[in-house]
């Protein structure tokens, strides 16, 4: 009998549902910065300097839509393979910091000069507080993703392991 507890995996599909909802109103955003305007039929629209690019808010929208993906998918990985423990809380928690880093990194990275690469400047820009905070929250999520990935490789070529010594006694 498995010590699993659902408290973390749902954890981890609550947080994913809202880095998409997230996702979603930078959609609203590129919309707008498509207009350059703030027009929500049937108001009026307003004219407006939408900041950061339409490059920039495609790539929140759409990362930010397959973030929460990944997150929901994550948990049900981890609910598949009854994840417990320190493996448990190194994936749930590693993939909720992914996924508010990778949103950090495509709001405040569209706010910058630089695009969130670097700290300092790039061949897009110079540096600027909003280029640090998308390169911190970014580098910060990659980590994450990267154990908590690994985690799970380990985990599902380790089940496939132990269900072919279940099958060939």
């Amino acid at each position: 009998m498995s010590d699993y507890d659902p408290t973390l995996t749902n954890r981890v599909i609550g947080h994913g549902l809202l880095v998409l909802f997230v996702g979603l109103i930078a959609g609203v955003m590129l919309v707008f910065s498509l207009l350059g305007a703030i027009e929500l039929w049937p108001i009026p629209g307003i004219e407006a300097d939408i900041p950061g690019s339409t490059r920039g808010w495609q790539a929140a929208h759409v990362g930010g839509i397959m973030n929460g993906i990944m997150l929901a998918g994550i948990a049900l990985l981890m609910k598949h393979f009854q994840l417990t423990g320190r493996k448990a809380l190194w994936v749930g928690w590693g993939m909720i910091i992914t996924g508010w880093g990778n949103t950090l990194f495509y709001w405040a990275g569209n706010l910058s000069a630089n695009r969130g690469l670097s700290v300092t400047e790039t061949p897009f820009g110079q540096g600027d507080i909003w280029g640090a905070l998308a390169f911190f929250g970014g580098g910060i999520a990659m980590f994450f993703t990267f154990v908590a990935i690994g985690i799970l490789v380990v985990q599902a070529f380790g089940s496939l392991r132990d269900s072919s010594n279940l099958t060939s006694r």
